[in-house]
């Protein structure tokens, strides 16, 4: 199939997804993700690229897309941990990268011969259809369960188990999953919202500070009759997408501080900055808003929010328009085009742009990709 024919089928794609993100059914698949310093991508014939520093062979050109694996069909990676997770068409999951708590299904110990990372890609369990996490990695079954493996911290939500490398299932019925290092976020089918683990800064959004070993309701009396559509999750807070185009926020942003750095919100607070949301991605220091018009908004610090680093943070400014799909890493961020072309801005000291420099880029670039 050659790539006129692939850059046919994403736009058709493309068109679907805008169909259904308008009425308000948020896809699982995920066709971009960002990583601390490394970017992923699955084109429509399943290839899936990387770029950047991946941990996977050092004799690979970090600067521009390398093909990785066939067969994809969603990506994932966390904008706080050196990892990358696909799903397979058959519905497996694979990853390589950090596995110094068994995030992979194999312990990598610290100062060992081998270190913690994996460079080969991993098989790690079947039936998946989304997965998030850091230390401690969530799987979501197309049958609603909820399975977990890794770092046996409050976040995990089933302490007592000793095994981290093998997933244990710790929840029935859920629709969405988000984790972090400190807490993790669930959406259930019933449209119920549920939360555990650290809640120094209110990021639970139940009302109070406590920590949770074990899910407790998140409190949605604020948003009245608006249903969750999306949730999104980073260190000391959890934002929700409502079926209106509005965005929620609970906690303070607390990353391994004392304090929060800001007066927490303790339930779910309305942010009067953005409004007719599609879609919501969240880098370690700024935050991407993918608009019902196909435009990407973005705040917070660095380069990949627009802004100057370590100044004040600027109120949510456009970056650019018809994108259909938005990712977030630690300094840099990722779009994907209705036309099925994709674009990178912000930090580049790995390549993770994609563009054969480490040159940094304040405005969107595009990324190309050779022919598989």
């Amino acid at each position: 199939m050659n790539q006129s024919i692939h850059q046919s089928i994403r736009v058709v794609l493309c068109m679907l997804f805008c169909f259904l993100t308008s009425i308000n059914v948020f896809a699982q698949e995920k066709h971009i993700a960002a990583s601390i310093d490394s970017s992923l991508y699955v084109d429509t014939a399943g290839n899936v690229w990387t770029w950047g520093d991946s941990k996977l062979s050092p004799d690979i050109n970090r600067r521009i897309p390398y093909l990785v694996m066939q067969n994809g069909q969603s990506v994932f990676a966390s904008p706080d941990e050196p990892k990358s997770f696909i799903i397979k068409k058959d519905g497996s999951l694979w990853g390589w990268g950090a596995s110094n708590w068994g995030q992979l299904g194999v312990i990598r110990e610290i100062g060992s011969r081998e270190g913690i990372f994996l460079s080969i890609p991993r098989k790690i369990m079947d039936q998946v259809n989304d997965v998030s996490g850091n230390g401690t990695i969530f799987a979501l079954r197309p049958d609603g369960t909820l399975w977990v493996w890794g770092n046996a911290s409050i976040q995990r939500g089933d302490t007592g188990k000793k095994d981290w490398t093998r997933p244990h299932k710790v929840m029935d019925g859920v629709a969405q999953v988000s984790s972090t290092f400190a807490h993790t976020v669930v959406l259930k089918k019933d449209g119920t919202l549920w939360a555990w683990g650290d809640n120094q800064c209110g990021a639970l959004g139940t009302g109070d500070t406590r920590e949770s070993v074990k899910p407790v309701r998140v409190d949605v009396k604020p948003l009245q009759n608006r249903k969750v559509v999306q949730i999104a999750t980073r260190w000391g807070e959890t934002y929700l997408l409502a079926d209106d185009g509005t965005v929620w926020y609970s906690g303070e942003y607390n990353i391994r501080q004392a304090d929060c750095l800001d007066p927490p919100k303790l339930v779910p607070t309305k942010l009067d900055t953005i409004d007719n949301v599609r879609a919501i991605a969240l880098g370690q220091f700024h935050e991407l808003y993918l608009k019902k018009d196909g435009s990407v908004w973005a705040s917070g610090y660095g380069v990949a929010a627009s802004t100057p680093l370590m100044t004040v943070p600027a109120k949510v400014g456009k970056v650019m328009e018809g994108v259909v799909e938005i990712a977030g890493g630690q300094s840099h961020s990722i779009a994907l085009k209705k036309d099925g072309t994709v674009w990178t801005w912000g930090e580049n000291e790995w390549g993770q742009l994609g563009n054969g420099t480490n040159v940094g880029s304040l405005v969107p670039i595009q990324v190309h990709f050779p022919t598989p």
